[in-house]
């Protein structure tokens, strides 16, 4: 059902990322298999490209491929941007924990040090998670380095920021929560890491030139797992988040106490959603995981996730069909947790104030403007329909429908 991807390209895509997450030499009967521009924009799709071009430049069949050269170009785009990125942001954290604030980096560079060949895992953001209490003085501190926030957020109501450095690259997300207090299908996970900063230590990154604090193996291996399945639950996730995991276990796993794992998962609906990310990452990719055998009794069906992830592409953006799609599978978790029933179209079309008011903070003072809202809202979302033969109302129900049925498949409702 939610195979979307010709078989060969699939299959190629698996052979190049084991071959990359392996560093083994490709096999003769992998280097013969002709390689396309569909296969590529698949990891285009799923913000891969430099790992793919990286191991494609060792077979004959994408030499031999002319438009293999731009590919190739930019990837080391992508891969030098990066590294500036990279200089950047190890600056910017160093003021951070100079200044005594308590900044935990997450996902970025310190999934990177688990990659074989981490600088070609590039990464538009940083994620920097601080305490409450010190999240202004954050926030003055990055202004204090040139970094612009975004324009229409709130410190006082923000669970986190976005700041972008003028003339670079470099955009660092500054969370004081690392999940939404106002989604009510995620809202409770942010419990599991109020107290991580008690748990904290410095790992090496950029190929140790640089030490970074974060969370605790155990900690940032749950976090990693919740913030795909965050994602999961709305228009989905792509195969990097099941490289970051698999990786992370792989190097980190006799740190973990997986029976309490497996209990915060359960907590969270959880468990057998990781279980098939683990099945993935250890059958797909070829990972060698330290996996205790509570993970193998857990009678999983892996291939639905593996389509739907395929498909979806990084963070479920391939379409906007199925980007628009999130809003009604997110309402769908939100109702199965708060034991209600479901909300219909009409409430997506014309939410209350309470909702609207965290993008449109106008209306906190002009609560009479809701109705222009609104319209604004159905006005933006009909020009996009128009512009993208990929995003249409039918699709996004059909594709709600579908992943609704995904969810229940994994126990999430």
């Amino acid at each position: 059902m939610y195979d979307q991807l010709p078989h060969s390209d699939r299959e190629l895509l698996l052979t190049i990322l084991k071959i990359a997450l392996s560093e083994s030499v490709c096999d003769a009967e992998a280097a013969d298999v002709s390689v396309s521009d569909s296969t590529v924009r698949l990891f285009e799709q799923q913000k891969l490209l430099p790992v793919a071009v990286n191991v494609l430049t060792d077979w004959d069949s994408a030499l031999q491929w002319a438009d293999f050269a731009a590919y190739k170009r930019e990837s080391k785009i992508q891969v030098m941007q990066q590294a500036r990125r990279g200089i950047e942001f190890l600056e910017v954290y160093k003021k951070l924990v100079q200044a005594d604030i308590s900044a935990l980096v997450v996902k970025g560079c310190v999934c990177r040090s688990v990659w074989p060949g981490g600088e070609l895992r590039v990464s538009a953001d940083e994620d920097i998670y601080v305490r409450k209490a010190d999240f202004r003085k954050a926030c003055a501190l990055l202004q204090e380095c040139g970094m612009v926030c975004d324009e229409r957020t709130n410190a006082d109501t923000a669970f986190e920021i976005g700041w972008r450095m003028p003339n670079s690259t470099l955009y660092i997300e500054l969370h004081q929560q690392l999940f939404s207090p106002y989604s009510g299908a995620t809202c409770d996970l942010q419990s599991f890491f109020d107290d991580a900063f008690d748990r904290a230590r410095e790992y090496e990154v950029e190929r140790g030139a640089a030490k970074v604090w974060s969370m605790s193996p155990e900690d940032h291996l749950l976090y990693l797992i919740l913030h795909a399945y965050k994602h999961f639950i709305r228009s989905g996730f792509g195969i990097r988040q099941v490289c970051d995991i698999g990786l992370w276990m792989k190097v980190y796993g006799n740190e973990i106490d997986h029976a309490r794992l497996m209990s915060k998962l359960s907590e969270a609906r959880a468990l057998y959603f990781a279980a098939a990310i683990f099945a993935i990452a250890k059958l797909d990719l070829g990972i060698a995981l330290q996996l205790p055998p509570c993970w193998n009794e857990i009678g999983i069906d892996r291939e639905p996730m593996l389509c739907d992830l395929l498909d979806a592409g990084i963070y479920g953006s391939s379409t906007m069909s199925r980007h628009h799609s999130a809003a009604l599978t997110a309402e769908a978790v939100a109702a199965s947790r708060g034991n209600r029933k479901k909300r219909g179209l009409l409430y997506r079309a014309f939410p209350p104030k309470r909702i609207l008011a965290r993008d449109y903070p106008e209306l906190n003072e002009h609560p009479a403007k809701l109705p222009l809202i609104w319209v604004k809202r159905l006005l933006k979302y009909k020009n996009e329909t128009k512009a993208d033969e990929n995003n249409s109302m039918a699709e996004s129900i059909r594709i709600a429908r579908n992943r609704e049925e995904l969810l229940k498949h994994y126990r999430i409702i």
